[in-house]
């Protein structure tokens, strides 16, 4: 039977460049876990999301009632993260921040999926898009950062012990704003039901931007970290988040 299982198996079989990049993230960040049984959950689970979204499957979600009213969200590439969004804004008004595939087939796809359920999805492109980030803030939306991907422009914060170039832009919109943040996170229980859950993060943020801005990102990589850590069979390994700093004698990116 197709399922999470099965196509863990596929693509451990069949995309070994991948597997390989995986696997030595996996254990250079948690190298107790096993990569084989690990990795292939972790991908698998994220596979089938889209097959889940596609046959309409529920997926439960946790203390929604912290994101009501709208606020600021950090999250992740956490286990079925597309599924887990479209059934997030189908109770809660989402705005997220997405990149959108360079294939154009796979970003007609994916827009479908997203859209076809009718939820109040809002979607951003990662750059250009603050001043509409803000709008929907004060229209009481959820505004969402996913934060687990390498940001060339960015600033380097410490991911598992190791700096790693990360967007400033949910803490410029925090230092901005004031408003509440939760965090999300998103997995699959024993029996591979899908789940998502939200939990406030009542962070205190500096006054001065320039105290803010690499404090919060730091403290929003910090965050997940932390869930990746309690299940990192629930993460997607293959972002290559991990990267040289700017060549000698280059200034650092700007934080503005």
């Amino acid at each position: 039977m197709i399922g999470p299982a099965a196509l863990g198996w596929l693509w451990w079989t069949l995309l070994p460049a991948r597997r390989r990049l995986a696997a030595k993230q996996l254990q250079a960040c948690l190298p107790a876990a096993p990569p084989g049984p690990t990795l292939r959950r972790a991908l698998g689970s994220a596979a089938w999301g889209y097959a889940e979204l596609l046959m309409g499957q529920p997926l439960e979600w946790r203390g929604l009632e912290a994101a009501r009213g709208g606020g600021l969200c950090l999250t992740a590439h956490f286990g079925p993260w597309d599924l887990a969004m479209v059934r997030c804004a189908e109770a809660v008004p989402l705005t997220v921040f997405v990149k959108t595939p360079s294939q154009a087939w796979a970003a007609r796809a994916l827009e479908g999926l997203r859209r076809r359920t009718g939820a109040d999805l809002e979607l951003l492109p990662p750059s250009g898009s603050m001043p509409a980030a803000e709008r929907a803030l004060e229209r009481g939306r959820l505004v969402v950062f996913v934060v687990d991907q390498r940001h060339a422009a960015g600033i380097p914060v410490p991911f598992f012990g190791r700096p790693a170039w990360s967007s400033a832009g949910f803490a410029r919109l925090a230092w901005r704003s004031r408003a509440p943040i939760v965090g999300a996170t998103m997995g699959r229980g024993p029996d591979g039901r899908p789940w998502g859950r939200m939990e406030p993060l009542p962070w205190a943020i500096p006054e001065a931007r320039d105290e803010a801005l690499p404090a919060l990102t730091a403290a929003a990589q910090a965050w997940v970290e932390a869930q990746v850590r309690a299940r990192p069979q629930d993460w997607w390994w293959l972002h290559r988040r991990w990267a040289a700093p700017p060549a000698q004698g280059q200034p650092p990116p700007s934080i503005r």
